[in-house]
């Protein structure tokens, strides 16, 4: 049972540095232009052993959202400060943008453009961390009364993340020279006051 641990311990160890390689890669060069043989070379792996664990280049890509979503479901959804269930969601999309931060403008940019062409359906699954965590707010804040219950939590969820998406879109295209931490939150802010119960 141990030695069992121990390789399931060794192979994502394997994965995630064959990730952290490939972004790092990515970062230098842009997506178009690294290959997996360039990838294995670079992490010291045969390319079998990438193929056992990203499947293609596009698991780049996909390997990159699932760390976002893990970020998500293990940290941010249990760490938000706010008492608010509506500064909870703001604060939470925050996180959103810092995350992109984070990454940096080349990196997204990057990630933006291979999405487009590969990995989109899962990039758009209500099934991933970011999302899903996002509607769960959203319903405790219908249930709290805090938020319209005429209109469904999917659908604004489905808007802020409209919003927030095409924010860390518009800041990439910016080469990022403003602060999209306060300026998303600002926006969406703005949004949610049309869906407060009061405004009805």
């Amino acid at each position: 049972m141990e030695k069992m641990t121990n390789r399931k311990k060794q192979a994502l160890n394997t994965k995630k540095h064959i990730l952290d390689i490939s972004i790092k890669l990515m970062k230098e060069y842009g997506y178009d232009a690294i290959t997996i043989k360039q990838i294995c070379e670079e992490a010291g792996v045969s390319t079998g052993a990438f193929y056992h664990h990203l499947k293609s280049k596009e698991g780049i890509i996909i390997e990159g959202y699932s760390e976002c979503d893990e970020y998500f479901d293990e940290y941010v959804i249990n760490h938000l400060e706010s008492e608010d269930i509506i500064d909870k969601i703001i604060e939470y999309i925050g996180y959103q943008m810092e995350y992109a931060k984070m990454l940096g403008v080349h990196t997204i940019t990057q990630i933006y453009k291979a999405q487009l062409t590969n990995g989109n359906e899962f990039f758009l699954s209500d099934e991933r961390g970011l999302p899903k965590n996002l509607l769960t707010l959203i319903k405790k804040a219908q249930d709290d009364g805090a938020l319209r219950g005429d209109y469904k939590a999917k659908e604004i969820c489905d808007e802020l993340l409209l919003i927030s998406r095409g924010t860390i879109y518009n800041w990439s295209q910016k080469n990022g020279n403003y602060d999209i931490t306060e300026y998303c939150k600002k926006i969406i802010s703005h949004h949610l006051d049309y869906f407060r119960e009061e405004h009805k």
